[in-house]
């Protein structure tokens, strides 16, 4: 076993996954989880999803070789200073968040001297959260991204990316800023899409007989429209700028097909509709 204990801020789907995933590969001799829920520390302790639960975040740091925190975003900055304030020195400090710039400068620039952060982002997830929905196969043949600075120690970056790799998942490094603006586009648009999509059905007139005559393209909207509101508020308060010039280019694109459907432009509106369907030729998703 490379590490004697790891410790898991956040027993949420991916928290709870990382957590399961850890114990089944015997990364760990011990596989700490910390979470508010009493009733999730039990439930995975009870499950074999981690060996140890607590709600106590420095009593859990103060002996582990890496920390992983798996909040919200909002939470990350204040979990992680916690977990450092305790930490022996030599650990490692990581997070999940699909936001990063912000959250690695921040705590970079409070870290105590001998503590390490690397900034980390698994690709993976479903519309369902809690530990309940734990999946130890959730990040097989999944992408991570990794973030590291200038700052980060090599050992340390090191460490993050074998854990990652030791629960299946893709490790590949980037820095922050491309990383924000890139999932800004490819991750937090889509669920402004779909929020803002279910949310027009709410508005129109006798919306529950709508739903109940959608087909499979709006159920697979109601399916990300269902992730969790307080997870994405963070999300998209922390990536905001790059997200506003997500949307401005989404309501470029929509107000092209829109003057098409207006004017009865078959020419334009078959542009638009090919140069979507183009995408699917390429076969980049």
């Amino acid at each position: 076993m490379p590490f004697k204990k790891i410790t898991i801020i956040g027993l949420g789907l991916i928290g709870g996954s990382l957590a399961s995933a850890l114990k089944k590969s015997n990364f760990a001799a011990t596989v700490s989880g910390v979470d508010t829920d009493q009733d999730s520390l039990d439930y995975a302790v009870k499950e074999g999803i981690i060996d140890e639960g607590s709600q106590d975040i420095a009593a859990s740091s103060r002996d582990a070789e890496i920390i992983v925190i798996s909040t919200h975003v909002g939470f990350i900055r204040e979990a992680a200073l916690s977990a450092a304030a305790a930490a022996q020195e030599g650990a490692v400090i990581t997070d999940t968040g699909s936001v990063k710039e912000s959250v690695v400068s921040e705590i970079e620039a409070a870290l105590p001297q001998g503590v390490h952060f690397v900034g980390g982002h698994p690709i993976s997830g479903t519309e369902n959260s809690g530990v309940r929905y734990s999946d130890p196969g959730l990040f097989k043949e999944r992408r991570c991204v990794l973030t590291p600075t200038e700052s980060t120690d090599a050992e340390a970056l090191r460490k993050v990316a074998s854990m990652w790799e030791a629960v299946g998942a893709r490790v590949f490094e980037m820095d922050s800023q491309t990383h924000d603006m890139l999932f800004g586009t490819v991750s937090h648009l889509p669920h402004v899409v779909a929020y803002s999509l279910i949310n027009s059905v709410l508005s129109s007139d006798n919306p529950d007989t709508l739903f109940e005559f959608a087909g499979g393209g709006l159920k697979d909207y109601t399916r990300v429209a269902s992730s969790s509101p307080e997870m994405w508020t963070d999300i998209f308060r922390a990536n905001r700028q790059n997200l506003l010039r997500a949307i401005s280019r989404f309501e470029e694109s929509l107000s092209k097909i829109k003057a098409a459907i207006e004017n009865d432009d078959e020419s334009a509106l078959r542009k638009e509709l090919i140069k979507a369907k183009d995408l699917k030729k390429k076969d980049l998703l």
